[in-house]
């Protein structure tokens, strides 16, 4: 497959490549552990900067009847959004750098999952707290609850740390040449023993990471 130019990735390249295909390989493996559908994850990259990336989690929402259930959604939601930038700033041995990940979330490829965590932590806030109005308040239930979830979240990525580096790897070893959106689809990555054995046919309620 040839890239617009028909450039080949050059080396300096290669750890960011490996380090975003990580971050997919984060929300596609704790959306699996939360029970969401899948429909496999890609990658496209620019030289030297700029890229685009998907793990797609199917929008059906069956179930939601009720404010519980919309809460546990959203709280599954959130955490499968903090994944790809926690794996993403996470070693394959579990070192974790803080600093990094705050800047993705900042300034980074991580914006814009960081911008849906926002809307939908005020949501969930709203819910969780109807009765508060003061900005103080307020302000201190959003940070608490990000706080739970992105730890919560945090959990599942160093549990199953080696199967996301892993398919993270294995993306990232398809990825030859620049312009060129290379994916693992859902029967190849249905196809790795671990994944077959975790997750089996398990579904439920979606969105998109």
């Amino acid at each position: 497959m040839r890239g617009l130019n028909g450039v080949g990735i050059q080396m300096v390249d290669r750890d960011r490549i490996r380090k975003i295909c990580t971050h997919e390989a984060g929300h596609y493996v704790v959306a699996k552990e939360l029970g969401f559908t899948t429909d496999g994850i890609s990658a496209s990259f620019k030289m030297r900067d700029g890229h685009s990336g998907s793990a797609v989690i199917l929008p059906r929402t069956p179930g939601i009847v009720d404010l519980i259930t919309l809460e546990h959604y959203l709280e599954r939601r959130i955490q499968v959004l903090y994944a790809g930038v926690l794996a993403e700033a996470m070693s394959i041995d579990g070192n974790f750098d803080g600093e990094y990940a705050t800047k993705n979330w900042e300034t980074g490829g991580g914006m814009n999952d960081h911008a849906k965590i926002r809307e939908l932590g005020q949501v969930l806030r709203n819910i969780k707290f109807p009765i508060s109005v003061d900005e103080e308040s307020v302000n201190k239930e959003l940070a608490e609850l990000n706080d739970t979830l992105g730890k919560k979240a945090g959990q599942l990525v160093v549990k199953r740390l080696e199967l996301i580096h892993g398919i993270g790897g294995s993306l990232a070893e398809k990825v030859l040449e620049y312009d060129v959106m290379y994916e693992m689809n859902e029967v190849e990555l249905n196809g790795i023993p671990m994944v077959r054995e975790l997750y089996g046919d398990k579904s439920a309620m979606s969105s998109n990471a």
